[in-house]
C-alpha cells in the first residue's frame, strides 16, 4: 500500500510541476487515464487517484464524457534563490529556475535628486525612478523600484525596460554593476505595491535593498525590491576572519 500511495503522489506532483513550467495552461485537457498509465508505466487506478487529489485541491476539473481540464495553476515556484552577491537580473534568475517570466513597467519618471537620493548619488541633480512588476508563470512575484542617475543614462526614457533588463541597459553605457551591496528587511509594502502583489494590508514581505557600483566604484543603481516571501529564499556566505598566530 505504501508503494501505491508513493506512486500517485509522485504523479500528482509531476503534473503540478508541468503546470508550473507552463506545459499545462488553464483550459488545457490532460492526457487520458489510459495514456498516462502507459506513459508512466503504472496502473489506471493510480492515475485516477492522482487526478482525484488534483481535483480536490482545485487544480483540475473532470467533465463527464469529455476529460479532465486544468482550471487553476499552482501559485508559482517553491522558492527562487536570491544570492546576496548576484548581479543577475530578476527575470534571468526566474528563467534559470525553469519558469516563465515577464515584466510590466508601472511608472517611469525623471525626478530631482533630493533627500536620501542626494546622499546615494552625490553631485547628481536628477534621477530616473522606475517601478516594475515581475511575474512568474502569470502570477505577480515582485515589485522593484529602481533609481539610476539621469546624467550618464540620459537616453533611459527611450529604452524598453519591460522587454530588456536594467543590467543590459547599464552595460550598453559600459556602466554595469561590478559590485552589489544588499540589505534584507521584513516590512509592510506600500499599499499600492500590496495591491499589485495581490496581498492583504496585514501581510509583510521581504524588502531587499540593492546598491550596484560600476568599475569606478560609482553608484549606478539603487533598487528597493519587494518579494513575496513564500516563493523566495536568500543565501549568504559568511567568511570567518583568518586568525593570525604570532
Amino acid at each position: 500500500m505504501m508503494e501505491y500511495d508513493a506512486l500517485y503522489v509522485q504523479l500528482m506532483n509531476s503534473i503540478k510541476e508541468k503546470m508550473l513550467r507552463g506545459e499545462y495552461q488553464i483550459g488545457d485537457k490532460l492526457d487520458s487515464e489510459r495514456v498516462m498509465a502507459q506513459q508512466y508505466g503504472i496502473n489506471r487506478l493510480t492515475v485516477r487517484k492522482a487526478l482525484k487529489m488534483l481535483e480536490e485541491q482545485g487544480f483540475v476539473k473532470a467533465q463527464r464524457g469529455s476529460g479532465t481540464y486544468v482550471v487553476r495553476l499552482p501559485q508559482g515556484p517553491t522558492q527562487l534563490d536570491q544570492s546576496s552577491q548576484s548581479a543577475v537580473s530578476l527575470s534571468m534568475l526566474i528563467r534559470q529556475s525553469g519558469y516563465r517570466s515577464f515584466r510590466r513597467v508601472i511608472s517611469f519618471h525623471k525626478l530631482p535628486a533630493e533627500g536620501t537620493l542626494t546622499r546615494k548619488f552625490p553631485g547628481c541633480r536628477q534621477v530616473f525612478e522606475m517601478v516594475r512588476l515581475s511575474f512568474v508563470n502569470e502570477e505577480p512575484y515582485a515589485v522593484q523600484k529602481t533609481y539610476i542617475p539621469a546624467e550618464p543614462f540620459w537616453d533611459a526614457e527611450r529604452y524598453d525596460f519591460a522587454e530588456g533588463s536594467l543590467y543590459e541597459y547599464l552595460d550598453l553605457h559600459g556602466r554595469s554593476p561590478q559590485k552589489i551591496e544588499s540589505y534584507l528587511k521584513i516590512a509592510f509594502p506600500p499599499r499600492e505595491y500590496a495591491r499589485l502583489l495581490k496581498l492583504s494590508s496585514d501581510r509583510k514581505v521581504f524588502l531587499f535593498e540593492y546598491l550596484g557600483y560600476d568599475r569606478q566604484q560609482t553608484l549606478v543603481e539603487y533598487t528597493l525590491s519587494y518579494y513575496l516571501p513564500e516563493y523566495t529564499s536568500f543565501r549568504y556566505q559568511v567568511e570567518k576572519p583568518r586568525q593570525v598566530h604570532m
